[in-house]
């Protein structure tokens, strides 16, 4: 008589150490998915300003403008042409401008600089939180 398979003690103890192992990997699933959130929302606001300056170049200007209620961005032309439109706050992303405005506009000049003073972008998620910084040439960093 051939007795393949696994006894049931032999499943009951797979089951007891998945069991001892599931909330710290559920735990850590829920930071890389936060932290993934987090970085989408920056580089989606980086590229915003990296379209913008290219716009700039070859339109003769450019405006990013952002709003906080609800995050999102766009990249409006001197034309009135609107380049890029992008929401900032998928996954529960919030937003919030330098000095609690609700809304700002960034704009850049022909050669691409940026013609405003300094803007910080704070992207939040629970306990969790990152920055780009915008400089008044329109350079940014992430932080």
């Amino acid at each position: 008589m051939d007795r393949s398979g696994y006894s049931l003690i032999e499943i009951a103890m797979v089951l007891v150490i998945l069991v001892a192992l599931a909330p710290p990997l559920i735990g850590s699933a829920a930071g890389l998915r936060r932290s993934f959130m987090l970085s989408r929302a920056q580089e989606e606001a980086a590229r915003l300003f990296a379209e913008a300056r290219w716009a700039a170049v070859g339109e003769g200007g450019a405006i990013v403008i952002l709003n906080a209620v609800p995050p999102w961005g766009a990249v409006v032309t001197v034309a009135g042409d609107t380049t890029r439109l992008t929401e900032l706050g998928a996954g529960g992303v919030s937003l919030r401008l330098s000095g609690g405005r609700p809304n700002a506009r960034v704009r850049f000049g022909p050669l691409g600089l940026g013609l405003v003073s300094s803007q910080t972008l704070t992207f939040e998620l629970d306990d969790e939180e990152r920055r780009l910084v915008v400089s008044s040439l329109g350079r940014v960093s992430r932080r």
